[in-house]
This record gives structure tokens, C-alpha cells and sequence, in this order.
């Protein structure tokens, strides 16, 4: 029996690799080797000669029962050699060489080493390479497009939804045009902030991601945008919210969600991925925005992956001071160093449902969440060259405090239930809850890491 595991099999192909005879007549005359691992686990190997060159049988066998007896179960029983032009498996290698990122373990010399991972689902947490937002960060940071944020958090009840609802106003009060869009589609829930239960409900996300491809300039975005500009919100001056929600969520929104999941496991071509960067666009040319922060899904799923890692210019991460929270964010924050980008994704961490003055323990949970920040960070976000100072107050491991906020316990609602002067005053209250100091820090913090002022 061959005692091998599924993490353990590229080193195990690196080392067939360093056996002789294999090392001196085939490992030197490679260009490339590139090791593709399937969705069950099951290994091929794609080779590259050096100048095109043959390479012999006998020593591609000797590769193979090297394969075959280290690897057992997990080896493909697949070698493929380029072969020309009219090679049966030119398009399958054309895929290949477009998908594959460098291996981390590549030195800069010949053979170098590739990884392609086939993934069913998870891509966007497994994928260490740069993401595809719609536009770049570079016209992000000259001002000409809206920056897309992601505010994620690993467990569900911290505020998440809350703290966007807040720093959107925050943005909108100072001049800037935002646009809020509800990603949690299991979830839904960002809609109901602004609207009460008598008022119609629109179609939303969902709908555009099932009905964008097949009604085409028929299925406009704009006509399912809610408009949010009250000046009891926004302030006399301020700019309005644009809010796309979820979708209506009646009797056939469980079957659309099947739907969603059933392209997103089948979609080969990314053309889920195309619909989404689209949907941003379409949103923009609406309103011509600065800002389009994105409520995601917690946890590993799928399209908080997406959002956060494929989509995004910056995120707004959340966490609190207990061993789960941190174990998910260590893997997160892993995820946005994006090793194989030129640089991290931007990041601010916001510790959530920190205790409040007056808190027994509150300094030491403080400096607790602190210090574990900046060691989760130094070891996962940062290259080595690059670790900031741990007390830099403007550092991406420097955090938010958002406390726990007795009058933001209830469901938020950001509309008059009735006129009374008690219900003016509830509005009032949330609305200067939901405006004041750790928001407004996170809407300052937010426009500096994307190249904004808050002040327009």
C-alpha cells in the first residue's frame, strides 16, 4: 500500500522528476513541466521539450512506472507531449498553457514548473493569482472609475450588513456616488434596510445573472435600481444610493438559486464570471460612481470567493477575538496576498462586536485582537520586505474598532414606519448611530487605501 495523500502529491512528482536516470536524460532537456490535478485528485503531467526536441521512449516509460509506482491511485495514467499543429490535443493543451500559474516552488531555471488545479467549485478561494475586476486598479486610483469593495466577514452576526449600510452613508453624505449591491443571495436582507414590506418588491442580482444573457439589451439594469435619497439620511447635500438588491424573494426564489448553482458548477468558459464584470459595468454607466461595495456571503462559499477575490479593488474584512473567527480570517487573509499578483489586494480589518468603554476586560481584548492581526498579517499578507511597523495606525492589520451597539441590535430599518414624533426620533437616532466615529474612521480609512478624499 502506498502511503500518499492528496496534499502531498506534487512533491511526490517533484521527486520522480530528481530520480536517475529521469533527472539526466529527461529532466535537462525540458523546457516546462506542468502538473494538472483534476477534480477528483487524479494527476497528469503536460511536458514541454527544450527546442521542440524528441524525447525518447524508453525514458518516458521509466517517467511513467515512476508516476505509476509513487503516486498509486492518484496518478492519471496521461503524459501529453505537444505534438504540431494537427496534434488531436492541441485545444485541450491550448488550455493548459492559459490557465496554469507558475508553481511557488520555481527557482527561474529550466524546466519550469506549473500547476493547473481543475476545480469544480472553490476556484476563487484556491487561486493565488491576480483577480479580474471589470476595470483595473490602476484607473481605479486615477479617480476615472468607481472602486468595487468587498465587505466579507467568515462568521455570520458580526455586522457585516450593518457596518456597509453605515459607511455608504458616511461616503454618500460626503459627496460621493455609491452604489450598494446585495451578493449575499442565500441571505438576502439589504433591502429591507431601505424598504418596508407593503412596497413592491424588484427584481435583482439573481435575476440579472439568470436573465442578462438570454434577454440582452431587453433586461436593463436601471429599471431594478432603488433609488435612496432622502435628505434625512443623505443630509441636505449629500449624493443619492443606488441599491440593487438580491431579487424578490417569493416562491420562485429557491428554484433561481438552484439554477445560479447549477451554471456556477457547469460554466467551463467563465461565463458566469463575464456576466458579473458586465453587471458592474451596466451598474456604473448608470450612475457614473466612486464606489460599489458589494455585501458578500460568509464563509467559503463560492460567490463570496468571487466577489472578494476575482471582483474587488480593496475589502473590508471582519473578525472577532475567539479562535474560530481567527482560524477562517487566517486563510482569507492568505487568500488576498495573492502571492502570484504583483501586489496584495488592499485590506482593512475591522474587529466587530468589540467591547465597548466601560467593559470589563475591553484594553486587554483590544490589544489582544491587536497584536494577533499583526502576526496573522506578517506571516500571510505581507512580503517580507514589506511588514509595516506594528503600531502604523494607517497599516492594513491595523484595526477598526466597530463595538457592540445596543441600538443597532434590532433589524435596521432607514425609512418612517409611521409620522410620529417617536418614530422620528428612532430615525434620527439610528441614522446618527450609523454616521458616527468608527464609520466614519472606516469611510476615511476606505477612501485613502483607494486613492480618495472623504471630503469631495
Amino acid at each position: 500500500m502506498i502511503d500518499i495523500t492528496f496534499s502531498a502529491t506534487f512533491e511526490k512528482v517533484r521527486e520522480c522528476f530528481a530520480e536517475s536516470p529521469i533527472k539526466d536524460k529527461l529532466t535537462q532537456n525540458l523546457e516546462s513541466i506542468t502538473i494538472i490535478r483534476d477534480v477528483v485528485g487524479k494527476i497528469r503531467i503536460f511536458l514541454e521539450p527544450l527546442n521542440n526536441s524528441k524525447l525518447e521512449d524508453d525514458i518516458l516509460n521509466d517517467l511513467e512506472n515512476s508516476l505509476r509506482k509513487t503516486l498509486g491511485n492518484y496518478y492519471g495514467e496521461d503524459i501529453w507531449l505537444p505534438q504540431g499543429e494537427k496534434d488531436g490535443y492541441k485545444a485541450l493543451i491550448d488550455v493548459i498553457c492559459q490557465e496554469r500559474v507558475l508553481a511557488e516552488w520555481d527557482d527561474g531555471n529550466k524546466p519550469h514548473w506549473y500547476v493547473l488545479e481543475r476545480h469544480v467549485a472553490k476556484q476563487a478561494w484556491t487561486n493565488k493569482n491576480v483577480g479580474q475586476p471589470p476595470w483595473s486598479q490602476k484607473v481605479v486610483d486615477e479617480g476615472h472609475k468607481p472602486a468595487i469593495v468587498s465587505f466579507f466577514s467568515f462568521k455570520g452576526g458580526v455586522g457585516r450588513t450593518t457596518t456597509l449600510v453605515a459607511t455608504a452613508l458616511t461616503l454618500a453624505r460626503h459627496g460621493h456616488r455609491i452604489a450598494i449591491v446585495d451578493l449575499d443571495l442565500e441571505s438576502p436582507g439589504l433591502s429591507t434596510v431601505f424598504s418596508s414590506a407593503s412596497e413592491e418588491s424588484i427584481p435583482g442580482v439573481i435575476d440579472y445573472l439568470l436573465e442578462k444573457n438570454i434577454q440582452s439589451k431587453n433586461w436593463k439594469l436601471r429599471t431594478h435600481l432603488k433609488l435612496v435619497n432622502e435628505p434625512k439620511l443623505l443630509g441636505d447635500t449629500g449624493e443619492s444610493l443606488s441599491l440593487l438588491g438580491a431579487g424578490s424573494v417569493d416562491d420562485n426564489y429557491l428554484e433561481k438559486l438552484a439554477r445560479l448553482d447549477f451554471q456556477n458548477l457547469l460554466n467551463a468558459n467563465n461565463q458566469l464570471l463575464e456576466t458579473w464584470q458586465n453587471m458592474f459595468k451596466e451598474l456604473n454607466a448608470v450612475g457614473k460612481l466612486d464606489f460599489i461595495l458589494l455585501d458578500t456571503r460568509t464563509g467559503f462559499h463560492d460567490l463570496g470567493g468571487l466577489a472578494i477575490a476575482d471582483l474587488s479593488h480593496a475589502a473590508v474584512i471582519f473578525g472577532t477575538q475567539s479562535r474560530q473567527s481567527w482560524k477562517g480570517l487566517t486563510h482569507v487573509i492568505r487568500r488576498l496576498a495573492r502571492p502570484l499578483a504583483p501586489e496584495p489586494l488592499p485590506v482593512l480589518l475591522v474587529h466587530a462586536l468589540a467591547p465597548g468603554l466601560g467593559v470589563p476586560g475591553m484594553e486587554q481584548e483590544l490589544r489582544d485582537f491587536r497584536e494577533q492581526a499583526y502576526i496573522v498579517f506578517q506571516k500571510n499578507y505581507y512580503r517580507e520586505e514589506d511588514v509595516p511597523n506594528s503600531n502604523d495606525l494607517e497599516a492594513n492589520f491595523y484595526p477598526i474598532i466597530i463595538d457592540w451597539q445596543s441600538d443597532l441590535r434590532k433589524e435596521i430599518s432607514l425609512f418612517e414606519r409611521d409620522s410620529t414624533p417617536d418614530e422620528e426620533r428612532r430615525l434620527s437616532n439610528i441614522i446618527n448611530v450609523l454616521t458616527g466615529k468608527p464609520y466614519q474612521e472606516l469611510a476615511e480609512r476606505l477612501c485613502s487605501i483607494c486613492q480618495r478624499k472623504l471630503k469631495k
